[in-house]
């Protein structure tokens, strides 16, 4: 599994020490910047021993639009993926493939919940909005400008690393941070850098930010590759 996943799962409070996390940088923090921080597990599992996964994306278009999950970077063994495609709360679809393709007839806007099951009988679950509508978006957000990764510390291949960028679009209710095209965390719209630490760099990394409205609308990524460590 490639090292360089973390995983979308939100968390309002920082986890362990030992799962590696997102946190604002002495500007953001002296700034007292809201941070909300997500795990980045790298390749690690859960206690329950496994992890759901699926990459940054809008999913959205038009009705009968038919829009791709792709949950097949899920950590650990999974021997079942079941999918609450209008985030109801019953499952609509049970798989043992990790890529479901769903076509949504008519208008919808609100998140489709993912729970996958390891071998072992533990589970986990995440979030993703959806919007399904023949209204587009007019508040678009353009990708942040001169994205910059300065790596502070590495040891055995692991790196602490400096995202920052330049943006004055008021738009940007947040900005989220992904690795490789999955959510590494997201800070409050007047950060303008963060902190990432335990960034695996067994092979190059892409490392992205991208503006998020109040609505839940995604922007356009920026941000260079960050180079394996030797």
């Amino acid at each position: 599994m490639p090292s360089g996943h973390p995983t979308p799962n939100t968390l309002e409070v920082s986890p362990p020490s030992a799962v590696p996390t997102v946190r604002p940088s002495s500007s953001a923090q002296a700034s007292g910047a809201p941070v909300q921080a997500i795990t980045i597990p790298l390749g690690k599992q859960k206690q329950t021993g496994v992890e759901a996964w699926l990459p940054v994306s809008g999913y959205s278009g038009a009705p009968g639009s038919e829009i791709t999950y792709d949950a097949s970077e899920s950590a650990g063994v999974v021997v079942k993926y079941e999918w609450d495609l209008d985030g109801d709360g019953s499952y609509d679809r049970t798989t043992t493939d990790p890529v479901l393709k769903h076509t949504y007839r008519t208008e919808f806007e609100g998140l489709m919940i993912l729970r996958v099951t390891g071998i072992a009988g533990g589970t986990d679950t995440l979030e993703t909005p959806v919007r399904i509508s023949t209204t587009p978006r007019y508040q678009l957000l353009a990708a942040p400008l001169n994205v910059q990764v300065e790596v502070l510390s590495t040891v055995g291949g692991i790196s602490e690393v400096k995202v920052s960028w330049e943006s004055n679009d008021p738009a940007v209710y947040r900005w989220g941070v992904t690795l490789d095209g999955f959510p590494a965390g997201v800070v409050d719209g007047s950060a303008r850098s963060v902190n990432v630490t335990e960034v695996h760099r067994e092979e190059d990394v892409l490392i992205e930010v991208l503006g998020l409205t109040a609505d839940g609308a995604l922007g356009e990524r920026a941000g260079p590759v960050l180079a394996a460590a030797k």
